[in-house]
């Protein structure tokens, strides 16, 4: 049976204590040092992409302690003009050699 509904109540007042209010300050003074902290993490891994143009995203991201994707790190690559990557070299060569190759 369905609760009967008596409208839209009214919500008591809140207050919050000094120490609930000090303690969410605290959570975001955090979150705003976790932004700031990623986008330093974040531009000193764009930096070695832009350094080394023959390093993979993949790699990168394959790394233990990076925590983003390659998909995350070819969008934060973009942010930060990484240039784009050469395609594997061995999958290029296997289109070449399909054309040299009689068909069946």
């Amino acid at each position: 049976m369905p609760k009967p509904y008596f409208g839209k109540q009214p919500l008591p007042e809140y207050k919050p204590s000094p120490e609930t209010l000090e303690t969410i300050k605290a959570w975001e003074d955090a979150v705003q040092r976790e932004e700031e902290t990623r986008h330093a993490a974040q531009k000193a891994l764009m930096d070695e992409l832009k350094a080394d143009t023959d390093l993979p995203f993949a790699a990168v991201a394959a790394h233990p302690r990076v925590p983003w994707t390659e998909a995350t790190l070819r969008i934060v690559g973009k942010k930060y003009a990484v240039p784009p990557r050469q395609p594997n070299k061995a999958w290029a060569n296997r289109g070449s050699r399909a054309k040299d190759e009689p068909s069946s």
